[in-house]
């Protein structure tokens, strides 16, 4: 059983069908390719070939899923998972489904993290946390980047290039991105960076005007106009439903050892809800290839 079909599941599925060992993908969307059509920029990554954003990749996948009619069950919401009597619970189309497996794969993905409610309340339309496909929205404004990893200093240098100021806030000490994007940001004139600091209020009538941020070394709190925000503050896993049962790190993504297995014999994770595992999707579908091949080996073989 393996639950999700993004493209971790999706390519282990696929290596498993050629093999002709017995698999069922259970996703809880009403079709394949997981997170990839949220994607807006283009994907240019990979040596077969670039795609002009996540919809056009994950038309691809589809394609290859009706080629081969992988096994999918799609619309199953998880409920509960016996990992002693190896059985999945799940609501599908409002009925109540049980599974039974004999080896689990759990690859769910994760999602952007949000900003509380409570901070962005009334400012939603200038709130953004993907940008690629509306950047004429932000021509020759002032933009505020939340964040401090790739994806926000990536996100700060294209937005330098059409805004009028980029202003970055980083709660640590230290931006984790890169060193050449670190550099690079702290190299151009329009970004102006401001570590171990924090967002705490949003204000103006009815557009954005106003931000207050608050330096944590000094306390010292700063009012900067700005008429757009973009939130780039990293990723939850979607691993609630193995909360109880599963090892998890402190940031609740799945801890595993050896070929991706997890604390519970039987009980597998690939791509991004793996604890440490890079977010590519390149390598969310080798994953899924190395599982697939390792349990050729333990199950095929022998």
């Amino acid at each position: 059983m393996i639950i999700g079909a993004g493209p971790a599941g999706m390519s282990l599925a696929s290596s498993l069908q050629l093999a002709g060992l017995d698999y069922v993908i259970l996703e809880k969307k009403d079709e394949v390719g997981g997170q990839l059509p949220l994607i807006h920029n283009d994907l240019d990554d990979f040596v077969v070939g670039v795609y002009k954003d996540g919809l056009d990749f994950a038309q691809k996948v589809i394609d290859f899923n009706n080629k081969y009619r992988l096994n999918v069950e799609f619309g199953c919401t998880i409920e509960s998972i016996d990992s002693t009597k190896k059985k999945i619970h799940c609501l599908q189309e409002g009925v109540e489904k049980v599974y039974v497996y004999d080896i689990l794969v759990i690859a769910t993905g994760s999602r952007h993290r949000l900003a509380e409610k409570s901070l962005i309340n009334g400012y939603e339309k200038d709130v953004y946390y993907r940008i690629s496909h509306k950047l004429n929205e932000f021509v020759d404004k002032k933009i505020l980047v939340v964040g401090g990893g790739d994806n926000a200093t990536i996100a700060a240098l294209k937005l330098s290039e059409i805004g009028r100021k980029v202003i970055l806030v980083n709660k640590n000490d230290e931006m984790i991105s890169r060193p050449d994007l670190v550099s690079d940001v702290y190299d151009d004139p329009k970004i102006v960076v401001y570590n171990n600091s924090e967002l705490v209020h949003l204000s103006g009538e009815e557009l954005l005007k106003k931000v207050e941020i608050i330096i944590n070394v000094t306390a010292v709190k700063q009012l900067i106009d700005i008429d757009k925000i973009v939130f780039k503050i990293g990723y939850l896993p979607n691993s609630g439903f193995v909360d109880k049962m599963i090892d998890l790190d402190d940031k609740a993504y799945i801890v595993t050892v050896g070929k991706y297995q997890t604390n519970i014999e039987g009980v597998f994770a690939i791509g991004d809800i793996v604890s440490g595992a890079y977010k590519r999707i390149a390598i969310a579908m080798g994953h899924g290839t190395e599982l697939g091949n390792y349990f050729l080996k333990e199950y095929l073989v022998k």
